[in-house]
């Protein structure tokens, strides 16, 4: 075998695994298609301006500490994190007030007591009482394989009063928040991390309602733009004795008996392993690397039964000045009902309009040396359909561009328009060529209930054996810290299964 272990992608989920193995002295090979690691997140530079390409967030950062802790290094030496605070400024997008929200838990419950000391003082309930429960039972979730359902089982028998929860997790997101709190305002204060979560509020899971506790445990931004979390994470990834190629595509797996055994790549190389890591979409890996006709009909048709996460265009602009910004962050503050509506009669029906409900991040807020001095950078994300109504996004790209700006002038940075210097845009068609995304969707499946956990693709595969899984597609989902811990994941049942556990 050339070598012990062949990881394809790296992304977030590949690094994470590829060096974890190579840790514990296996030879281990990251192939990523591209010329740059990350994926989804990582960064790149244009006339002095330095963007993120999607993810622009980091949350729990405890699964970075572990990674590193896993190599025996110092996450330090690697990468700096910068904390958030305020993690957001709001923007009242119908009567124009705005407002900074503050990292801490009694900051936000200030905040929230203006309109409601009834919710206010909810808010801090949750968090003195649930938040450490929900805290282990998401370390719970984030680290425990679901490859069957005693990966579900073990979960819950660790944390018995999640139970007396589930309720919060499975019923939708706006009916928990309903149930929590009673004023309008904080329903509209929290719904947006339903909009984070890829779904409206009608349609998220409960459980999503979570990270607007959790954000008040620690929400950072690194140094060097969201792209140095992958750079530092493949440099630990060589220093422990793994090697990474870039522009390796993988166009096949090698199988013998139903078993992986390598890789081909697309210039015809063949390179042999004893074990696989995919971290490319679920997708793309059963139906074309290992071939349709290599998996029962039952997983094929699977495979095309799951809901895609919802897909976004992201305009990217380079500023002359620095805006009036409160914090890098700036949401809508809106009813949930508005951005229910949203959905169903402007993105589900493939309309493609830069909406206001959305996420507008300025990387060079947090790091001035993301843009030229006196400069800065912006981008502004928002749902869009994949196949637009009536015309396609090589014919509409640049008109969209432009209606995005005319929105954050109108709505967000009054003035902003006048000073921009560097304009572009990536459309779902352009993540789904680029990245090789199907569809150029943000978390690869939707983030509902019925496609988490074990009703995700299994970190090990069930129908070819020494394939594993990683990345958004897979156990635990689409995020950082998801894709990072996925990986992690994948890395000790290789672990387990080679050295005969």
């Amino acid at each position: 075998m050339d070598y012990d272990v062949i990881v394809i992608g790296a992304g977030v989920g590949g690094l994470s695994a590829g060096a974890a193995l190579a840790k514990e002295g296996l030879k281990t090979l990251v192939l990523e298609q591209a010329d740059f690691v990350g994926g989804c997140a990582s960064s790149f530079e244009n006339s002095g301006f330095h963007f993120d390409v999607g993810a622009c967030i980091i949350e729990l950062i405890g699964a970075h500490e572990t990674f590193y802790q896993r190599l025996g290094v110092s996450m330090e030496d690697y990468i700096t994190f910068l904390p958030n605070d305020p993690i957001y400024e709001l923007v009242d997008i119908l009567s124009g007030e705005r407002f900074a929200v503050p990292a801490s838990a009694e900051g936000m419950a200030e905040l929230i007591g203006r309109h409601s000391a009834a919710d206010a003082q909810a808010f801090l309930r949750f968090m003195r009482e649930d938040g450490k429960m929900m805290d282990e039972f998401t370390n719970a979730v984030f680290t425990t394989p679901q490859c069957n359902l005693m990966g579900l089982f073990k979960v819950f028998a660790r944390y018995p009063r999640a139970i007396m929860n589930l309720h919060r997790l499975m019923l939708p997101f706006n009916k928990v928040m309903a149930d929590l709190f009673v004023h309008p305002f904080t329903r509209r204060l929290l719904c947006n991390s339903s909009v984070i979560g890829g779904l409206p509020p009608s349609r998220q899971a409960g459980m999503m309602l979570w990270q607007s506790f959790a954000e008040h445990d620690g929400f950072y931004y690194p140094r060097g733009g969201m792209g140095a979390v992958p750079r530092a994470m493949a440099r630990a990834l060589e220093d422990v004795g793994g090697e990474l190629r870039f522009e390796s595509r993988v166009e096949r797996l090698v199988l013998e008996r139903k078993a992986a055994r390598g890789v081909v790549l697309s210039d015809g190389t063949v390179l042999t392993s004893r074990a696989v890591v995919s971290n490319a979409n679920a997708t793309n890996l059963y139906l074309e690397m290992v071939g349709e006709e290599n998996i029962p009909r039952a997983v094929a048709k699977g495979l095309r039964s799951y809901e895609p996460s919802p897909t976004c265009a992201v305009c990217y602009l380079g500023l002359d000045y620095q805006p009036p910004l409160q914090a890098q962050h700036i949401m809508a503050l809106a009813d949930p009902e508005l951005i229910d509506l949203f959905w169903s009669d402007i993105y589900a029906k493939g309309t493609a309009i830069p909406q206001s409900v959305g996420l507008i991040s300025s990387p060079s807020y947090m790091d001035s040396s993301l843009a030229p001095e006196g400069g800065a950078a912006l981008s502004f994300i928002s749902m869009a359909p994949r196949h637009p109504q009536g015309v396609p996004w090589s014919e509409m790209k640049w008109d969209y561009l432009e209606q995005g700006i005319n929105m954050l002038d109108a709505v967000y940075i009054p003035g902003i328009k006048e000073h921009v210097v560097f304009k572009t845009i990536a459309t779902p068609e352009d993540f789904e060529r680029r990245l090789l995304i199907p569809g150029g969707t943000i978390y690869a499946y939707s983030m509902s209930v019925l496609s988490q956990m074990v009703f995700r693709p299994s970190n090990r595969s069930k129908c070819v054996k020494n394939l594993y899984l990683s990345g958004a597609s897979t156990h635990p989902s689409g995020s950082v810290p998801g894709a990072l811990y996925g990986g992690l994941i994948a890395a000790d049942l290789v672990l387990k299964d080679l050295n005969g556990g």
